[in-house]
């Protein structure tokens, strides 16, 4: 598999390397560290290639989840205003608010041994979602020895060290969206997330079969 340095890696989306960097930092796109710096593969570029970057100010993870709750069907906790303006963003589709969605977590990617994948499901302060929350809504989608939640940011620290998980390997097969804990928005037995949550992580993916697996989800309460 090829691998490209920050500045090729720029050349091949069409960006600055600044721009770059800060999606290795945030989890937007997976890399390696060698040394001092960042490689990537190629084939990882190609999810984001045709992505369409959001226009006009940022969004706030309030403001993402607050139109995931509308998507969900739980605005209860809003105020009048939040569910207003959410449902004004959500009127162009889950999908046109794809890029402004990603602020809503930190995308972390770690290697764990296959026999602790399974156990992540079922560990305290962990959400399944994406591919780990294909089978909760019977989709046509598996992935062995793989793994894909939310979890707070104040639980992660004891999740990474109970099972070891290792954020410098080659090829990770755990994906954590980690959430501020202000900003949680998952009940405290919830174990799996809600349809629009898992469509939204299905399409970030960006390959073919978990985009398919997505859209029957993104219509779902």
């Amino acid at each position: 598999m090829t691998k490209l340095g920050v500045g090729d890696a720029a050349a091949v989306l069409g960006v600055s390397g600044r721009r770059v960097r800060q999606m290795l930092s945030n989890g937007t796109l997976a890399g390696q560290r060698v040394g001092r710096t960042w490689v990537v593969d190629r084939a990882d570029l190609e999810p984001l290639r045709h992505r369409r970057p959001p226009v006009g100010r940022p969004w706030h993870p309030a403001s993402a989840w607050a139109l995931l709750a509308v998507a969900s069907g739980r605005a209860a906790a809003l105020s009048a205003s939040q569910r207003a303006r959410a449902r004004r963003r959500l009127e162009s589709g889950l999908e046109h608010c794809l890029g402004r969605l990603a602020v809503r977590a930190e995308l972390r990617r770690y290697y764990a041994h296959p026999s602790v994948v399974g156990m992540l499901a079922a560990a305290t302060g962990v959400v399944r979602s994406g591919v780990s929350a294909a089978s909760h809504y019977q989709l046509d989608l598996v992935a062995v020895d793989e793994f894909e939640g939310y979890v707070r940011s104040s639980v992660l620290p004891d999740l990474v060290d109970r099972w070891a998980l290792d954020e410098h390997a080659e090829r990770p097969n755990v994906v954590l969206r980690v959430v501020e804990d202000e900003f949680w928005p998952f009940g405290s037995d919830e174990d799996v997330a809600p349809a629009p949550v898992v469509a939204v992580d299905l399409l970030e993916a960006g390959d073919d079969r978990s985009r398919g697996a997505a859209t029957p989800l993104l219509a779902c309460p």
